[in-house]
């Protein structure tokens, strides 16, 4: 963590490498998708832009690729703690409990709030960020793994199995990505109600918001995705667009997601802003190579943390529906923290 030039390390599911970008100027800042170039770069955009918190787009004077080397994981793990739990606890609480009142109205303004949470970590373990990488890439292989910093957000580490847009094989990709449960060996997962509908919610949401702008769309049946130690269910589409400045109007049209935000989305949003205690910063945004050497695989960034020297903020969230109840998404959010906080 010593230098302060941008950078960011990636690496794409599956794969045996990792890509290094860097930059010695600070990144170019954006206040609209729709402004972002087209020319090749690495995007890092937030849950909702704001002059404190915008659009980086890092444009890299190097680019390498290198095979990727574990890390040696019979080092101890460092202490950690955890701070203002208690306060945490009841902040969720009084969000979730707003939340709730509001799906449960005579004629309710929103159908579905997705209500996030933060950990804040005092670790004696953050001094190599390099090694966080490599631990996250090791730990979860299926998933999207990228450590970056900029002067503009800081250090921010994601490890999100869930792509917002790809381009691959001549064919643009998306998923709707919604519903959890614990993964366990050998036993079939059982989708109740809840999270059947929050699901449908977030594929419905995305058929809407591609007509008009994807052709030729492809859907594929609802299937179970495994992602370490969670499960989701997961639809996936394929489709084409019939020019390249359409991908800045899709992403637009897409971002934030019902999986991520809720629906309908713009009284979502006002939701999450008024009850959440703090604000989500980089975490539901997304990154990612965009037409960077001909390659875009856009991200949501989930499972994910902000952290410095000595301390670390992760993130975690869920769907809020008419039949969550309260302690059910307080432990759903305990186990998407798990993803993180074993890096500590």
């Amino acid at each position: 963590m010593q230098t302060k030039d941008t950078f960011v390390l990636f690496r794409t599911p599956h794969s045996k490498h990792f890509t290094t970008l860097r930059q010695k100027n600070a990144p170019r800042t954006f206040l609209s998708l729709t402004d972002i170039p087209l020319t090749g770069g690495y995007v890092i955009a937030p849950f909702t832009t704001t002059d404190s918190c915008p659009i980086v787009f890092i444009e890299p004077d190097s680019i390498t690729t290198n095979e990727l080397v574990l890390p040696k994981l019979n080092v101890p793990h460092s202490m950690v703690s955890t701070l203002n739990e208690e306060t945490e606890r009841s902040d969720y609480s009084r969000a979730f409990n707003t939340i709730k009142h509001l799906l449960n109205e005579a004629s309710p303004k929103v159908e579905k709030v997705v209500l996030s949470r933060r950990l804040h970590c005092i670790s004696l373990n953050l001094t190599q960020a390099q090694e966080l990488f490599a631990k996250a890439c090791y730990y979860r292989p299926s998933s999207y793994v990228a450590l970056w910093y900029t002067p503009q957000t800081g250090y921010w580490l994601v490890a999100t199995p869930e792509p917002l847009l790809e381009y691959a094989h001549h064919q643009w990709n998306t998923v709707a990505l919604a519903g959890t449960l614990p993964f366990v060996e050998g036993i079939k997962p059982q989708w109740n109600e809840k999270n059947c509908e929050e699901q449908a919610i977030v594929a419905r949401f995305i058929e809407k918001q591609m007509q008009g702008v994807a052709i030729n769309v492809q859907k594929s049946e609802t299937f179970t995705l495994q992602t370490g130690n969670l499960q989701h269910l997961c639809t996936h589409f394929c489709f084409n667009l019939a020019a390249t400045d359409d991908v800045r109007t899709l992403l637009t049209k897409l971002h934030p997601t019902p999986a991520v935000c809720g629906l309908p989305r713009e009284a979502a949003l006002q939701t999450i802003l008024q009850t959440e205690a703090s604000e989500r910063q980089y975490y539901a945004g997304f990154s990612g190579p965009l037409f960077l050497e001909g390659h875009t695989n856009l991200y949501v960034s989930l499972r994910c943390m902000s952290f410095n020297k000595q301390s670390a903020t992760l993130y975690a969230g869920g769907g809020i529906m008419p039949q969550s109840t309260e302690q059910e998404e307080w432990d759903e959010t305990q186990r998407k923290l798990i993803t993180m906080k074993q890096l500590l």
